[in-house]
């Protein structure tokens, strides 16, 4: 279908307008792809970290058993006062090294919260996300958006660095 040309330029315009729409719809596809990798790869991370924590803490618990069977079998031989004073000293040793190993894995499992790294990259989207529209800069400065460079607009800055998956 034909269509007239307008003498001043307005259909140029509507299709860099259109293209520049595209280009943001197609670079917030990437991102919200970009962070579901994240969100993946960081539970993956996170869910061995939370492996490796959680056998250290069943380890601990085996040895703080272990020290309490021993606590009984020694109560129940210090009534002949001949053996209940080695069995106590083992028992007290199971039960203080159960207990720090408990209390290590649980400050470490703490310590650690889930998707650290997708909350930063989330939070730092919707910053830039926010930001007042790429005319608005350029329009401050006299320039057209499509000469105003790639650092012109914070989007654009997230989409020329490197971020890690």
């Amino acid at each position: 279908m034909f269509r007239p040309r307008d003498s001043t330029g307005n259909d140029h315009e509507r299709d860099g307008f259109i293209a520049l729409v595209k280009e943001t719809a197609d670079g917030l596809g990437r991102l919200i792809a970009d962070h579901i990798k994240l969100a993946r790869t960081e539970i993956v991370a996170d869910a061995k970290s939370y492996g490796r924590d959680v056998g250290v803490v069943a380890a601990g618990v085996f040895v703080l058993a272990l020290g309490y069977a021993f606590a009984w079998v020694a109560v129940a031989l210090a009534l002949r006062r001949v053996i209940g004073g080695p069995l106590a000293a083992i028992a007290a040793l199971h039960l203080v090294a159960g207990a720090i190993g408990v209390a290590a894995a649980a400050r470490a499992m703490r310590r650690t919260p889930p998707l650290l790294g997708t909350r930063a990259e989330v939070s730092r989207s919707v910053a830039a996300l926010s930001a007042p529209p790429l005319g608005l800069h350029t329009a401050e400065a006299g320039l057209h958006p499509s000469e105003a460079g790639p650092d012109a607009h914070p989007v654009r800055q997230l989409q020329t660095e490197e971020r890690p998956l």
